[in-house]
């Protein structure tokens, strides 16, 4: 009996201990499960907007799929997915973009976590030169959807021959007769190598800048005496000075062959021919040698024989040298570079002309 009470005892014991050994452990487990439940304050910079959260959530993973953010094996996220959420920890996610790049012709389209124009360049394997240009600024920082434009800059020296046409210049000269002309200097074209900086944009010229100019033959100005003397019927010289019948004309003093009267003086340019500038030619007078302002003239060979020199009054010396079909009888073509020039002599009439022979005086 007495043994039977001994054991009834121990097993209300047995049962007590074992209750109060439930109570620690669910107090245990209970105070383990609050502890991790309480949330935690962390900081979070997503493509560099950074904002602060409370989560409960265990691991930086967890975390984002609270925010309902998906990864990609292109972003950039610290620390690393798997890392346990502590208080305070900072997260920090640069996702990629599609960032299209214009250049050369073509459009890259670049994935990157790159922000700034430089590094995006530098990833989609641009090369630049110091004249290129890029827009955004190399230094800027983009947003996403914004497209990056290269442009091309060449800048190059490059030389280009220029004729230099000479000028005409005409000089009063009162010892000349008023109407008469004289060439003091034939008009010679000059040449120059122009150096030129050039600059293009993408292949396409832009601008074209003059920095030197180097004079390779220089340009001689045609010089003509223009007569400004007045002959009055008082003063006005007769052609025959002495019995033996010479002629003090233009400074020198001849013998005449022939004094025609009444000569019709018209005049002609390389173009009265009708033959081409490109033509052999052209240019070229019916005795072979080239027309020579100052010094040809056409005329009738039955007057006067090529290769005579003759003396026009209010004209001077001038050479027997070609021929022309509307050039009958009386009539002379005095010969003139310019088609103004010959517009300018125009027809003059009742001329005397001091036919002279094959050599000037």
């Amino acid at each position: 009996m007495e043994l039977s009470k001994l054991w009834m005892a121990h097993k209300k014991l047995i049962l007590a201990a074992a209750s109060c050994l439930v109570l620690v452990m669910a107090s245990v487990i209970s105070g383990t499960f609050i502890l991790t439940s309480q949330p935690k304050h962390i900081t979070f910079s997503y493509n560099g907007e950074t904002k602060s959260f409370e989560t409960t959530a265990e691991t930086v993973e967890d975390f984002l799929k609270e925010q309902h953010i998906a990864l990609t094996d292109k972003d950039l996220l610290t620390p690393s997915a798997d890392t346990p959420l502590t208080d305070e920890l900072t997260i920090a996610l640069h996702t990629s973009w599609e960032v299209p790049v214009h250049v050369d012709g073509q459009t890259k389209v670049v994935h990157t976590v790159k922000r700034d124009v430089a590094s995006i360049l530098q990833e989609a394997g641009v090369t630049l030169k110091p004249t290129d240009k890029v827009e955004p600024a190399l230094s800027a920082s983009i947003d996403q959807g914004t497209p990056i434009h290269v442009t091309r800059v060449d800048v190059k020296i490059v030389q280009v021959k220029e004729e230099l046409p000479y000028q005409e210049i005409r000089k009063f000269d009162p010892t000349l007769k008023k109407g008469e002309t004289r060439v003091l200097q034939q008009g010679q074209q000059g040449l120059a190598v122009d150096h030129y900086k050039l600059v293009s944009e993408n292949g396409k010229e832009v601008s074209r800048e003059l920095v030197k100019r180097d004079v390779v033959t220089p340009k001689h100005d045609r010089i003509i005496a223009v007569g400004t003397k007045v002959v009055t019927a008082s003063n006005a010289s007769k052609p025959a000075v002495t019995a033996a019948g010479l002629v003090s004309r233009g400074g020198k003093v001849f013998r005449p062959q022939r004094v025609l009267t009444n000569v019709t003086l018209t005049a002609y340019t390389p173009a009265g021919g009708g033959k081409s500038p490109k033509s052999p030619g052209y240019g070229r007078t019916a005795t072979g040698v080239k027309a020579t302002e100052g010094r040809t003239i056409a005329v009738d060979p039955s007057v006067i024989p090529l290769g005579w020199w003759v003396y026009i009054e209010g004209v001077g010396y001038r050479r027997a040298e070609d021929t022309g079909g509307a050039v009958n009888g009386k009539t002379i073509d005095v010969f003139y570079d310019t088609q103004s020039e010959a517009l300018t002599f125009g027809r003059r009439r009742g001329k005397t002309v001091y036919v002279i022979g094959p050599h000037k005086p």
